[in-house]
């Protein structure tokens, strides 16, 4: 199938920090998640059964025991975990208490509104439209260069509905820059040069014309519609995104921090069904900084 919209990636970049998810891994009944098993095996706990590595593979393994776990465990997957330091009993533990594979699709794949390319790279299709890029001035924590004005996005667009992982950066690179080392975490610590080589080399694939997104672009499908300060509204918490949550926005409670990126997904996604454009790691556009 042809496809002439162009194709717009979430490329990550860490600058001086990075957001946290975080969730006590013992205070939920709900089935664990990737990032709540990642999150206890690198974060050292108050008491003993959490403060060495050892002690925390079998306090979460007799959590996985208890609750299950809300994933399959796939190839990479266990791999991730391996690197955070799982053990064989850990590792079966979540084999046992996952749910089973799903059927495998063909890859690439289309619907017309969302597709994935054959290195596992999902996009969703956002329409085009109009919005008031910006900020009103009466919004806390504003820059005085977010001065509002009307856009308009006159063609439709495929955007990544992921951060690209590093997982997919090694399939194209052959290798893995990042500080925090996981497949399934977005790739960081890349330059907009080297995001533009990722670039060139996944066009010569043939499978798309992929390119960064524009500003405009970027903030027009973080909004998905939305004219509140956050496409969550006008509070933050890190509950919602990876951030520092002792800094939260608005009205949102304080949260937790966990000083390093998660798993791109763990979040929920805005009106449009894309992930992490709040928080996790800092994204790059195609184009360069301008005064409007």
């Amino acid at each position: 199938m042809k496809r002439k919209l162009p194709i717009i990636l979430l490329i990550g970049l860490i600058l001086t920090s990075v957001w946290q998810i975080a969730d006590n891994i013992s205070a939920q009944d709900r089935p664990l998640t990737l990032a709540q098993i990642l999150t206890g095996l690198q974060t050292q706990g108050p008491t003993a059964e959490t403060k060495t590595l050892a002690a925390r593979n079998k306090f979460i393994a007799q959590r996985v025991r208890q609750r299950g776990v809300s994933f399959t465990l796939t190839k990479e997957r266990e791999n991730d975990l391996r690197d955070a330091g799982a053990t064989n009993e850990l590792i079966e533990a979540i084999r046992q208490n996952s749910p089973a594979l799903p059927t495998p699709t063909r890859t690439p794949t289309s619907s017309g509104n969302t597709f994935k390319n054959s290195i596992g790279m999902e996009f969703v299709r956002i329409p085009s439209g109009s919005f008031l890029m910006g900020s009103p001035t009466s919004e806390k924590d504003r820059s005085d260069n977010e001065v509002q004005h009307r856009v308009t996005i006159s063609k439709d667009f495929y955007m990544g509905k992921y951060e690209v992982t590093q997982g997919q950066w090694k399939a194209i690179m052959g290798s893995n820059p990042s500080n925090f080392k996981g497949d399934n975490l977005p790739v960081e610590i890349v330059s907009w040069e080297d995001a533009q080589e990722f670039i060139k080399k996944l066009n010569a694939k043939g499978e798309g014309r992929y390119r960064l997104p524009t500003e405009a672009e970027w903030e027009y499908a973080a909004r998905a519609g939305t004219t509140t300060v956050f496409t969550f509204g006008d509070s933050l918490s890190s509950n919602q995104a990876n951030f520092d949550g002792n800094f939260p926005y608005g009205n949102a409670a304080k949260g937790k921090y966990l000083e390093r990126t998660s798993v791109v997904g763990s979040y929920q996604p805005n009106a449009w069904g894309l992930y992490d454009m709040h928080g996790n790691v800092w994204e790059w556009c195609q184009d360069w900084y301008g005064v409007y």
